[in-house]
Formats: C-alpha cells, sequence, structure tokens
C-alpha cells in the first residue's frame, strides 16, 4: 500500500471506534430541537442533531479506549470546531470544483483489500464486526480524498523540495536505528504572527502538559488540549517510517524507546510533545534491484471552471496542440495558458517514473517522443503532454529520494494546511447560536 493507503488504514481503526455504532438518541429530545440550526457556515447550517451525533460519537471513542473524558464543554467545543471545518472545506470543495468519484473511492478499497488478502465481502464483514457499516466507512473515506485533493491542489503541488534538503534529510536519518516508530502527537499552536508574550504562553502551557502527562493518560491531554489533525484520535498519528518522520522528531527520538514521551520542543509553528508507542525494525538487504522506465515530460494544464465549459477546455487545448505542431514554441505557450504550479517552469514537471500515476502513464504510452497528447482530464483539470526523453534506471535509491522528498512535501503541507485552513475561517461567514 502507499504511504497514504496506509495512513487511511490507520484511520480506519480508529473510525471503528470513533463513528462505528449507530448512535442513540434519547427520546426526551423532540425532532424540533435536534433540528434546531446551531450554526451557520456560509450559509450552510449545522444543526443540534449533527452537534449531538459528534458529541456522542466522541463520548463512544472514550469509552472504547478507556480514556477519561475532558469536561463536557471542551467536548462540545471540539465537536463543533469539527464540524464548522468540515463544512469549510466541503463548500470550498464545490466552489472549485474539487469532486471525488466512484472510481477514487474503488482503488482505495481496492488496494486496502489487496494488501490485507482479503475480499471486498470479508472487508464489509469486517466492518460489520465492528459495529460499523460499508456505506459509514465510504462516506468518510470520501471526505479523507476529498481533504487530500484539496491538499494537494492548493499547497503540495506549489511545493519543491531541493536535492540539498534530501540529501541532509538522509544524513540525519542514517543516525536513526529502527526503521518504524508509531508515535503520538501534541501540538500546540502558535497563532499566525505570535507575540513574544503569545510564544511564552504556549511553552509554559507545554511544560505544564510535561508534568501532567507524568500522571494522566496522553489521549485525554492531547483530545483536551492539542491543536493537530489528530487530536480526535488521542494524539494518534500511527506508525511512521524513518522517511515520514517530521525533520523536527528526528533529533528528538534519539534518546527516546517505547514508552518514552519527549519534553515540549518547538518549531516553527508551535511547541510539540511526542510519545513512543512501539518500534519496528527491518532488514533492507533484501531490496532488489529495480530498473524502471523514466519519462522527461512537460504538460499544459486547464482547470475546470464555471466560466468555461469541458468542450471549450478541450477545443482550446487542441488549438494549442496544433499551434505547437506548426513550430510553436511548447514552453512560451504553457507560461501563457497553463494554469499549474509547472507553467512558470515552461510546463516542465520533470522525470516521470512509471508506477507514479496511473493516468498520466496510461497517456503517455499512447504518444511517441516529442509527440503531443489528446487532452484528457486528471483531478487537476485538463492536460496535453510531451515527452522529450526518455531512460530506464535503477530505482532503488532513486526510490529512496523520491519517497524522502514526498515525505518532505507530504510534511510541509501539513504544516501549511493549519495556516491555510484558519485563514479560510477568517475569509468565511460562520455565526455560533448560543440560544
Amino acid at each position: 500500500m502507499t504511504t497514504y493507503e496506509n495512513r487511511i488504514m490507520n484511520r480506519i481503526k480508529n473510525l471503528f471506534i470513533y463513528i462505528s455504532l449507530s448512535i442513540f438518541i434519547s427520546p426526551t429530545y423532540s425532532y424540533q430541537e435536534l433540528d434546531r440550526i446551531i450554526a451557520i457556515v456560509n450559509k450552510e447550517p449545522i444543526t443540534y442533531r449533527d452537534l449531538e451525533d459528534g458529541i456522542n460519537k466522541a463520548e463512544l471513542y472514550f469509552q472504547k479506549n478507556n480514556i477519561k473524558p475532558p469536561e463536557d464543554d471542551i467536548i462540545q467545543k471540539k465537536v463543533l470546531d469539527e464540524l464548522i471545518e468540515k463544512k469549510l472545506l466541503e463548500n470550498y470543495a464545490n466552489e472549485w470544483n474539487i469532486k471525488v468519484s466512484q472510481e477514487d473511492i474503488e482503488n482505495v478499497v481496492n488496494n486496502i483489500t489487496l494488501s490485507n488478502q482479503i475480499s471486498i465481502e470479508e472487508f464489509k464483514e469486517s466492518l460489520k464486526n465492528q459495529n460499523t457499516n460499508f456505506d459509514d466507512f465510504v462516506k468518510n473515506l470520501k471526505f479523507e480524498i476529498l481533504l487530500k485533493k484539496i491538499k494537494n491542489q492548493e499547497i503540495s503541488s506549489k511545493l519543491n523540495i531541493s536535492d540539498f534538503e534530501v540529501e541532509k534529510h538522509k544524513k540525519k536519518l542514517a543516525k536513526i536505528k529502527p526503521d518504524v516508530y508509531n508515535l503520538s502527537h501534541i501540538l500546540l499552536k502558535f497563532p499566525q504572527d505570535p507575540t513574544a508574550k503569545q510564544k511564552e504562553d504556549k511553552r509554559e502551557l507545554g511544560k505544564k502538559l510535561y508534568q501532567m502527562l507524568q500522571i494522566e493518560e496522553f489521549k485525554k491531554i492531547a483530545y483536551e488540549y492539542s491543536d493537530a489533525p489528530d487530536s480526535n484520535q488521542g494524539g494518534a498519528i500511527g506508525e511512521l517510517s524513518k522517511n515520514e518522520l517530521p525533520e523536527i522528531f528526528i533529533t528528538q527520538l534519539d534518546n527516546l524507546k517505547t514508552g518514552d514521551i519527549s519534553e515540549p520542543f518547538e518549531s516553527g509553528n508551535g511547541i510539540h510533545i511526542i510519545k513512543v508507542n512501539s518500534l519496528k525494525s527491518f532488514d533492507d538487504r533484501d531490496i532488489s534491484r529495480k530498473e524502471i522506465q523514466k519519462y522527461f515530460v512537460r504538460q499544459i494544464v486547464i482547470r475546470t471552471s464555471e466560466l468555461q465549459s469541458e468542450d471549450d477546455i478541450i477545443s482550446k487545448l487542441k488549438r494549442i496542440k496544433k499551434e505547437i505542431q506548426n513550430g510553436g514554441d511548447f514552453e512560451i505557450l504553457a507560461k501563457k495558458y497553463s494554469e499549474d504550479f509547472s507553467s512558470t517552469n515552461g510546463g516542465k514537471i520533470g522525470w516521470f517514473s512509471e508506477g507514479m500515476d496511473q493516468k498520466l502513464e496510461l497517456e503517455l504510452s499512447k504518444i511517441d517522443k516529442n509527440e503531443i497528447s489528446e487532452p484528457f482530464q486528471t483531478n487537476n483539470g485538463w492536460h496535453i503532454i510531451q515527452y522529450t526523453d526518455r531512460k530506464i534506471e535503477d530505482m532503488r535509491s532513486e526510490n529512496i529520494d523520491n519517497q524522502i522528498k514526498m515525505d518532505l512535501i507530504n510534511e510541509r503541507t501539513e504544516l501549511l494546511f493549519e495556516d491555510w485552513i484558519s485563514a479560510l475561517k477568517a475569509e468565511a461567514f460562520i455565526e455560533i447560536r448560543n440560544e
């Protein structure tokens, strides 16, 4: 499975507990009370029923994990914040035509069942044994995929990791003996443009929490205080390979063993505390040499929008293709028309390896060197592509570098996403009704 699918599997384990059971609503609540609007997010309502469902799920999570729950007002605020954020993200996706297809869902489910060597029926049965159902699983998976697409479009696709940064990270990884860490995490996030006092307040809170963690459960403290997205799962971020470890975590893990909790440490976005739940080590000597074909690719991308129909976009790309075939400069036209991160680089997206993207690989197989593809669609829009060079390489070291690069991008994406969602909230209309 990919890193993303592994994380989905980790989240499934939590979802079994966190969203699994049908929620019992006390008959003392009237339907009118349940349908009462408690918040408005860009004209979209959040009802008392939504809040009650979320609170019940949270309480079920605490019960199943034998965690003493925080105060009711803390749970309510946490659930309401999560509902508001989810509504904002769904509105944003609708506005920018970011969608999750049935194929997207089927691909993840198929990869999960194949990796675990079970049939789809067995997978559904395993969900049933956890008192949930496949429809609930798909609903939550759909939002996870949507969130990933938003992060990719707005943040990940605009990041660039240099070879120097990859080498620097590899040197740090070489100092770490275990290969896989199972971690939990608390983040006390700095506000945007924090003052010296705001930073000092977070540092003091970190010291206070560290003392509390000597006698209280990490999961409870993480749920109550952490600003990280995984706080609703008690701070559990699951298993991370050495390559996936955030830069800021690496030096902290040198002297930690299973069960240890780090002292608070600081990064650019806040104060962190991590707990090592378990460690694993593997021998990589069995990794065999793998030769793989690579293409040097450039593209022109036009994103779908309400202003242009798909037919108009396809016609425009066909006109651009014809202009290139008649002697037009691909790079100049990419800078002029392309609507993605590669446009500033003349459409160049660099070396593409087999297995990185099935859709792009399929389109590359249809064309010869220097030939321009027909327009085709991906989640990022409509594309035409061309490869100008091709080679075969041993991908063992290349795979390691690519994985590190992707992991660094994912790490920075998560850090930047917190600021991005905060800015989205600041621009949105959000009304909390305290009736």
